[in-house]
């Protein structure tokens, strides 16, 4: 037992010495709990702001209807609202007919006014790809109308977002509905647009043919996989092979040829040629999947060969692993049609 000093025990004995709290501790026990608090609260007010504009669809019309800054902010939030319903079991915004009648409505007045500065034209072009979104047809007539009115240079940005956007609407509600398997005059345009001397338009034609894929539109694509322009026959050889027709697999090797260039130097900026490599095999390999699972009875003896050659290439990464699990598809197949 320590030995106490004759004096006794003072308070100064007792007790450490008081100093004032370090800007640390006020830190930790104040400033820290408040920010977490505020965070809550605006995590909250968030969704709570979210789940009011999505139970309004009007405020987004409202917004986009504004011909000034603040419709960029509505075009944002929709666009975001939109694309979180991708895959959803019940979606909303993307399922609203009217919705989709307002937006093709907002389109339609932006194409007669026919402003050739950049905001109206990134508006009509942004509206062409929301459209796109939708799991309805209403907005259709408004995207063939935007691809057909070119009457300049800078409208046919807005074309080519209006074909992305028929691709992307068809395959969302069925290539096969009648509003685009039996329309005439949608027919004319996207072969209109895969006739084009600009590449740009003529890859983007493509996938609308891919999708819809009427007698006419195939025979297209069978031509279009001659293309002189490589991402275009590439990108037609991708829409047919999609649907089994064996007539993509001549493209599909090319595409699957470590040596082969034309693809890559297309690509003009040099850092992005091996991204643009890397863009197009694995773009193949997946089409090559499609193509054996959708036509059982196709010889893709050759298409082994090249994945083998790919293999020994020495690839790497996504790449790699696309190849091996196509190699495994084929050896399966090979093996059920032996039985």
């Amino acid at each position: 037992m320590s030995s106490v000093p004759s004096g006794g025990l003072s308070p100064d004995d007792a007790l450490p010495p008081v100093e004032p709290p370090s800007a640390g501790f006020i830190l930790q026990l104040f400033v820290v709990p408040a920010i977490i608090v505020s965070i809550i609260v605006l995590v909250w007010l968030l969704f709570t702001w979210l789940a009011q504009m999505g139970s309004d669809h009007k405020k987004y019309i409202e917004g986009l209807s504004r011909n000034n800054e603040a419709r960029w902010q509505a075009a944002f939030n929709l666009a975001n609202a939109l694309r979180a319903e991708r895959g959803a079991r019940n979606p909303t915004l993307s399922t609203d007919p009217e919705l989709a009648r307002q937006l093709a409505g907002i389109l339609k007045k932006e194409i007669e006014g026919g402003s050739t500065e950049d905001n109206p034209l990134e508006l009509r072009i942004y509206l062409c790809l929301a459209l796109g979104e939708f799991k309805v047809p209403d907005g259709l007539p408004a995207l063939i109308e935007a691809a057909t009115t070119v009457r300049n240079e800078k409208e046919a940005d807005v074309r080519r977002a209006a074909l992305e956007g028929i691709a992307l609407l068809a395959a969302n509600v069925g290539g096969e509905n009648k509003q685009f398997a039996d329309n005439s005059k949608l027919e004319a345009v996207l072969l209109e647009a895969a006739a084009d001397d600009d590449p740009r338009t003529r890859i983007r034609a493509t996938a609308s043919l891919g999708v819809i894929g009427t007698p006419r539109m195939l025979e297209k694509l069978h031509f279009m996989i001659e293309d002189a322009n490589p991402d275009v026959r590439y990108n037609a050889a991708t829409r047919l092979a999609q649907r089994g027709d064996e007539k993509a697999l001549p493209v599909l090797l090319e595409m699957l040829d470590p040596d082969e260039k034309a693809g890559v130097e297309a690509e003009e900026d040099p850092k992005m040629q091996p991204f643009k490599r890397a863009l197009i095999t694995i773009n193949a390999l997946r089409a090559a999947g499609q193509l054996a699972q959708e036509n059982k009875d196709a010889d893709l003896g050759q298409l082994r060969a090249a994945l083998e050659k790919l293999l020994k290439s020495g690839v790497t990464g996504e790449m790699r692993i696309e190849a091996t699990a196509l190699a495994g598809q084929l050896e399966r197949r090979a093996a059920a049609r032996a039985h």
